[in-house]
């Protein structure tokens, strides 16, 4: 394979891990914010998770896990980022 090729299929897993993120990210917050908004999240949370299951699915006939391994890179990153933003928020109002 070449580099042209790898790096193809590495943006393709890395979108696909970024659905599987974005799911998670919007199952949490699903009951955090007004009516209006919680529908949006509901109909967002909805398609995300096809498309998670569409996913899940073809990883587990490839028997591939590249993509979850990606995905549990991301979300450690996501988390790590939102508290170092929440520790530089409270050490700016201290």
């Amino acid at each position: 394979m070449d580099i042209k090729e790898a790096r193809k299929i590495l943006d393709i897993n890395v979108t696909l891990a970024l659905v599987k993120c974005l799911s998670e990210q919007l199952h949490g917050m699903q009951w955090e914010y007004s009516h209006q908004l919680k529908q949006k999240f509901n109909r967002l949370l909805k398609v995300a998770k096809i498309y998670e299951n569409e996913i899940d699915k073809s990883m587990l006939e490839a028997n591939d896990e590249t993509i979850e391994n990606i995905y549990d890179t991301l979300m450690d990153l996501i988390c790590d980022a939102k508290e170092i933003v929440i520790e530089r928020h409270q050490l700016k109002n201290n």
